[in-house]
């Protein structure tokens, strides 16, 4: 069964509780928001309980057997294991990878966006819904730091911030030099960098951070980030006033943000300028298919509007 081991023993007891009063198998499924139900025919019609509930599983796990299977893994395991690790502390980072590179500047702009760096534990992560946007990252960061990353999917569950079971994308490198570079690095040497390199940076940030507005529905332009710390926001408007892409910031207070409970400021910085929306276009862009695919309907709406007004104005030099 998919992602049985996901299921809740709360959500078991509800849908219990649902066939009792009379609802069906797919009818449960539904209201519980499954994509599919064999895990609930396996719960009200066969009796078993989620796969880490379930008290069989329990009994197999604690048995001595198991216990002793698990002492002997270890004993075969853990040296390799600690090899590893000690290979991973050791491992420097390559000389070419401290010069300020496109694969560099785009690892930082996803970094400070929904990227996270832990020197504690030796890790540059990032985890997110989009697999395109995932496989990038690893891409490029294999390619700039000479490491092999790691790359896995897991399901979000729902709780107070998340409002929907999503697939989330999980890749990541374990460096602490990595770490300790990145989370050290001077962004403002940024600003005096040659414009692919700026390019490149912008576009790992707005891959993390930014959001193209819907033309189909609002009927308008533009494309905005988000951030909480206002030195970042005006870091990346003073790199895109460098591109000749005009910006405009704003002071949000946001109760809620992209199904998260905040009660922190957020830096709006938006393009909204047609001619600023066809040079990000032409300059930038996005890695994430979904973003690029809107971004694209823009341009083609304001090149569809720009035609018609020059189709008007010559209309009107005739008469």
């Amino acid at each position: 069964m998919p992602f049985e081991n996901k299921y809740s023993l709360e959500e078991y007891y509800k849908a219990i509780e649902l066939h009792k009063k009379g609802y069906g198998s797919l009818k449960i499924s539904k209201m519980l928001g499954y994509k599919t139900r064999s895990a609930i025919e396996d719960w009200i019609n066969k009796g078993r309980k989620p796969y880490y509930f379930s008290e069989k599983r329990i009994q197999a796990c604690n048995s001595e057997e198991n216990v002793e299977r698990m002492r002997e893994m270890n004993r075969i395991t853990q040296p390799k294991a600690m090899k590893i690790s000690a290979e991973l502390r050791t491992k420097k980072l390559p000389e070419s990878a401290k010069t300020i590179t496109e694969d560099l500047a785009y690892i930082l702009g996803v970094v400070y966006g929904d990227g996270h760096v832990s020197i504690k534990q030796r890790k540059v992560i990032l985890g997110v819904t989009d697999k395109d946007f995932a496989l990038k990252f690893k891409e490029t960061i294999e390619r700039w730091s000479g490491f092999k990353a790691r790359f896995f999917t897991r399901i979000q569950k729902p709780n107070q911030y998340i409002k929907n079971r999503k697939m989330q994308y999980i890749s990541y490198i374990d460096s602490v030099e990595a770490a300790i570079f990145l989370k050290n690095f001077d962004l403002n040497i940024l600003i005096n960098s040659k414009d692919k390199i700026k390019s490149a940076f912008v576009k790992g940030f707005f891959d993390s951070e930014g959001t193209v507005f819907n033309v189909e529905k609002r009927n308008t332009v533009g494309l905005a980030c988000f951030n909480t710390k206002y030195d970042l926001i005006n870091l990346i408007k003073t790199i895109l006033d460098s591109l000749d892409i005009h910006s405009s910031m704003h002071i949000r207070k946001l109760h809620s943000f992209e199904g998260y409970i905040t009660n922190k400021n957020y830096y709006t910085l938006g393009i909204y300028k047609k001619e600023s929306i066809l040079k990000y276009y032409s300059l930038i862009g996005f890695n994430i298919n979904r973003k690029q695919e809107r971004l694209v309907k823009q341009i083609n709406y304001i090149k569809f509007r720009m035609g018609v007004t020059k189709m008007t104005e010559e209309n009107r030099k005739e008469r």
